[in-house]
């Protein structure tokens, strides 16, 4: 009930009471005010501008000295997601803790319109960093078009929920269609260059020697970063992102794009380069960078990278018999150092741009998507990177829904507690997949989608699973 519609005999009341006790102020609205309201999530929240996060929630009833011991504790437990042209360690991990793969990847690209269950995805479970959020594989003049959804999907996000990180790919992938993309002068000036009037040229881009050509299929290559032109491009990718307001960005197999960086001197100015532009246009002057490697030491002697981003590697049960996965018999698979090419235990340490130093730098490690072998899908082989014949994703998304949040919550506390520390494991949200039917063979579905079908009717309802996991874990001591 407002101020408005209280009697007279309600207020003759309080002040009394107020006189009686001798001290106090009586806190009411006048008739043409209304008391401060908690905003609409959908509609009312005012965006932050560029240079500011906002640090206090919008106005709110004064507390009683009652209220006053929760709140001061709810200070003391809250988690700092802070950052501002660079970040400290705890702040990073706190972010890497809530981190979720939401791909759109072959289905087009996330927009205002299209993604309301995205949103409410990232609100319900409290996601922090959005792994993957723009993931065009092999550039193409088409993609631009879609800048301006991706931008407002993103506005629209920030005006709920101000703290969270969006992750776009610079992937290892370019093809012909670059042929298409004009080069703004800026990026020019960018090198000291004199702007020319043309777009990109793949073959200006390709190694030499000829190496990865096709590597994606007709007419695609690895990029060479020892080449002008992809120095070029690869900094127009990343800055035009960056202005979109991704605040993340994810840099691929940079050890193929590197194959000739002698001691990683292209690789170091390229990143410095993205650093200052990101400087002076990121949303919070700063962006969070990553690739899929173990770690690498530039030629200034500082980390490439502000966190590693490797693949998680679940390895099969050697122990079960080929079959195909039922609701009473999963598939079952569980993490070890040392399997295959894993990243645990192996995250190479050193001093990082945000200018402190560890030992080992925290990663964080996904259930990624590669393809699966068709020669021996459902096989137990441990020794193999594929998981039971399958993609790690694909292997995780055609389990039973009980075994998918048992092993949800058992690698997300391996990761972080049995790896020798640092490392993070990001929670499925949205990726390329593929379901098969009980032939074994077939695929019914090409994608997974962790939503609740009551917000996406594909959506397979992981979703809860997220939320409930990051609510209860607690850290060992």
């Amino acid at each position: 009930m407002t101020m408005k519609s209280r009697s007279f005999i309600s207020r003759m009341l309080a002040l009394l009471l107020v006189l009686a006790l001798g001290c106090g102020t009586l806190l009411s609205c006048t008739p043409d005010e209304e008391p401060n309201e908690q905003p609409d999530e959908e509609n009312d929240p005012v965006e932050p501008t560029p240079d500011e996060k906002p640090d206090e929630q919008p106005d709110s009833p004064p507390a009683t000295p009652d209220d006053t011991p929760d709140q001061e504790q709810q200070e003391e437990n809250a988690v700092d997601y802070k950052f501002k042209y660079d970040v400290s360690e705890e702040v990073l991990c706190n972010y890497l803790a809530r981190a979720v793969t939401i791909s759109p990847e072959g289905s087009g690209v996330l927009s205002l319109t299209g993604s309301r269950h995205v949103k409410k995805f990232i609100l319900n479970t409290g996601a922090k960093y959005i792994c993957r959020a723009a993931t065009c594989w092999a550039p193409h003049p088409g993609d631009y078009g879609t800048y301006p959804g991706q931008k407002a999907f993103i506005e629209d996000v920030h005006k709920s929920d101000p703290d969270v990180v969006f992750e776009a790919c610079v992937f290892e992938c370019i093809s012909t269609a670059v042929n298409e993309i004009s080069i703004p002068a800026w990026v020019f000036e960018a090198f000291g260059r004199e702007p020319e009037d043309r777009c990109f040229s793949f073959e200006a881009m390709c190694f030499p020697d000829g190496s990865y050509k096709n590597q994606w299929g007709a007419n695609t290559s690895v990029p060479d970063i020892t080449r002008d032109e992809t120095m070029l491009f690869l900094f127009y990718r990343a800055c035009e992102y960056i202005n979109i307001g991704y605040e993340g960005l994810h840099m691929g197999q940079i050890h193929l794009i590197g194959k000739n960086d002698t001691g990683w001197e292209r690789w170091t100015e390229l990143l410095a380069m993205i650093r200052d532009y990101a400087t002076e246009h990121a949303r919070r002057h700063f962006v969070f960078i990553n690739a899929h490697t173990h770690g690498i030491i530039g030629a200034d002697d500082v980390l490439l990278f502000d966190f590693h981003m490797y693949p998680s590697r679940p390895m099969a049960d050697g122990e079960q018999e080929a079959h195909f996965p039922t609701e009473d018999e999963p598939q079952y698979a569980y993490f070890e150092a040392g399997h295959s090419d894993s990243i645990y235990g192996k995250s190479l340490g050193g001093e990082t741009y945000s200018g402190w130093t560890c030992e080992t730098l925290p990663y964080l490690v996904e259930l990624d998507n590669y393809g699966n072998d068709a020669a021996n899908l459902h096989v137990p082989r441990p020794a193999d990177m594929r998981t039971w014949g399958m993609d790690e994703i694909t292997w995780y998304c055609n389990q039973p829904a009980w075994y998918r949040e048992e092993f949800l919550e058992y690698a997300y506390a391996w990761v972080r507690e049995e790896a020798g520390g640092k490392g993070f494991f990001a929670m499925p949200g949205e990726r390329v997949a593929s379901y098969y039917a009980e032939d074994g063979q077939t695929v019914t579905q090409w994608r997974y989608y962790g939503y609740d079908p009551k917000n996406f009717k594909q959506g397979c309802g992981d979703e809860a699973f997220v939320k409930r996991i990051w609510e209860e874990y607690t850290p060992k001591e």
